[in-house]
């Protein structure tokens, strides 16, 4: 069995003309990976679903930290009040 897959694998010259031909085909702009139009559409479709969760999971970190950033503006403003209301308390003792 080893000598049939050394056998198997054993480096083999390329036929007469193929560099010739793959050089042909290249500069003929022939040379594609041709894909079905299903895959393409399997393809879109993917990018678009990935596009889509990942704009969407952005959309919802900006939203929580705007509600996060306003949450922490209340409750400044709420100590802020509660110092002045307490420094007017004082001086007008």
């Amino acid at each position: 069995m080893d000598d049939e897959l050394k056998a198997a694998l054993r480096r083999k010259e390329p036929p007469d003309g193929f560099t010739e031909r793959v050089l042909a085909e290249l500069r003929g702009g022939q040379a594609r990976l041709s894909v079905p139009p299903r895959r393409r559409w399997r393809a879109v479709a993917a990018a678009a679903l990935l596009l889509a969760i990942v704009g969407g999971g952005e959309a919802v970190r900006i939203v929580r930290a705007k509600q996060q950033m306003l949450a922490a503006l209340h409750i400044t403003g709420a100590k802020l009040r509660g110092a002045r209301n307490h420094i007017h308390e004082i001086s007008t003792r």
